[in-house]
């Protein structure tokens, strides 16, 4: 079809504002800034290939993107629910979730039987974004899944992605692994039509590679480990590519490369180093220093240590404080301390607010073995059986089934690697 300047221009403007994106957004790694802005001036008419790349990007269509300047009352219509969506938005920066989620709500009500598909979708988008800060987990996942169904998220690969990323990662917290499989498989189909370079690709990566992972695919782990660098690339340095490399290192872990392993997580924390994420930043060094602890040369282990006991100080959460007491176990019985081992775990709180189902099995049976090595025999049991049980409910049978082998062992395996030891993003 014929694209009209300048009201193709002026949709791709329009929309893009709405869904909060900048020009650098929009134009990917195929355009450049100042062509989309040249287009979105009307000074520019896009071929049809750029046309399609453009609307796809947008979650909308090229027809859409066409259509001539919109009435004075829809215009008005759309102005009004944009103002209302950018004073959402102030909310969530703001840190007021429960404003931002009310103005959202009311924004999907105003915009309910009208054809502003665009900030309808967005709405709904940073409303299920919303309920997941206020941790409501039933409704954010229902959130999700409606705007999977929705025809727009059907039409566009780039929403479908994140839409599914984000579900495959709340299914993975909420320790429903078999399912975040299940959604973040979906999202690596989405990514397929999308071009080399997009950080949708590796986020639907790196969520299969996490997921699967996690629920004990260790046989796929290594290729999807692999696929997931190819796809970081061409990917510019900052939190995803840290995340990737985070998420690709336990894989290689995973298949027998401690070394490799631990220089990956050293490349991410120093990627990651510089970011505004607070909690992702520790989450990353108590990552790399429970690796080094179990597999890693010795004094690399106790600096990393050392480092998250400085981190844990500044932090001093209760969570914080639980990691802290799980990594000075690890430390104790790599050091053949075994009443350190006990004490340090008396302070490991599997129950504390934050932990993920499968943080808390970590925990439990790290406290096991503390108490194996203390030979406090009827604890040692029942911390593995209450580990291995946490496993089992969230979905990583895998790791249940190690746990019962290590049980009826009376030791670890130290010939393969540890899978307990693996944290991925």
């Amino acid at each position: 079809m014929t694209i009209e300047q300048p009201a193709f221009g002026k949709r791709v403007r329009e929309i893009r504002r709405a869904q909060g994106l900048s020009q650098g957004n929009l134009a990917g790694t195929d355009l450049s800034p100042s062509y989309v802005s040249l287009v979105e001036n009307g000074r520019r008419i896009p071929g049809a290939k750029i046309a399609r790349s453009l609307a796809e990007r947008l979650g909308t269509t090229v027809e859409a993107l066409s259509t001539t300047d919109p009435p004075a009352e829809r215009r008005a219509q759309q102005l009004g629910l944009v103002e209302q969506l950018v004073a959402a938005r102030a909310g969530q920066l703001a840190g007021d979730w429960a404003a931002a989620r009310r103005r959202l709500e009311a924004v999907l009500a105003q915009a309910d039987g009208t054809d502003q598909d665009a900030v309808r979708w967005e709405a709904r988008w940073e409303l299920a974004t919303v309920l997941g800060r206020l941790d409501a987990p039933t409704r954010h996942e229902a959130a999700l899944r409606e705007l999977l169904d929705d025809p727009m998220t059907r039409a566009a690969p780039v929403l479908h992605a994140r839409v599914a990323v984000e579900l495959a990662q709340l299914l993975r917290a909420a320790g429903r692994l078999p399912d975040a499989v299940r959604c973040a498989e979906s999202a690596v189909r989405a990514t397929g039509e999308l071009a080399p370079g997009r950080p949708e690709r590796a986020q639907a990566h790196m969520a299969l590679l996490s997921a699967s992972v996690d629920s004990g695919e260790w046989s796929r782990a290594d290729a999807l480990g692999a696929h997931l660098r190819a796809e970081v690339a061409p990917l510019p340095a900052g939190e995803l590519r840290a995340s990737a490399l985070w998420a690709a290192a336990g894989a290689q872990y995973l298949a027998g490369d401690a070394g490799g392993a631990l220089a990956l997580l050293a490349e991410a924390e120093a990627l990651i180093a510089s970011a505004d994420g607070v909690r992702q930043r520790l989450r990353l060094a108590r990552a790399r220093a429970l690796l080094a602890l179990t597999a890693g040369p010795s004094t690399e282990a106790d600096a990393l240590l050392e480092r998250f006991r400085q981190a844990a100080a500044l932090v001093d959460t209760p969570s914080a404080r639980t990691w802290l007491a799980v990594l000075e176990t690890v430390g104790a019985l790599r050091h053949g301390d075994p009443a350190a081992a006990v004490g340090h775990a008396a302070a490991i709180d599997p129950d504390v607010a934050g932990l993920t189902p499968l943080d808390r099995a970590r925990c439990l049976l790290q406290v096991a073995r503390a108490h194996r090595a203390g030979r406090c025999t009827e604890d040692t049991e029942a911390f593995f059986k209450a580990a291995a049980a946490g496993y089992e409910q969230a979905g990583a049978f895998r790791l249940a089934l190690e746990t019962w082998r290590e049980l009826s062992a009376g030791a670890r395996d130290t010939e393969g690697p540890d899978p307990h030891a693996v944290i991925l993003p």
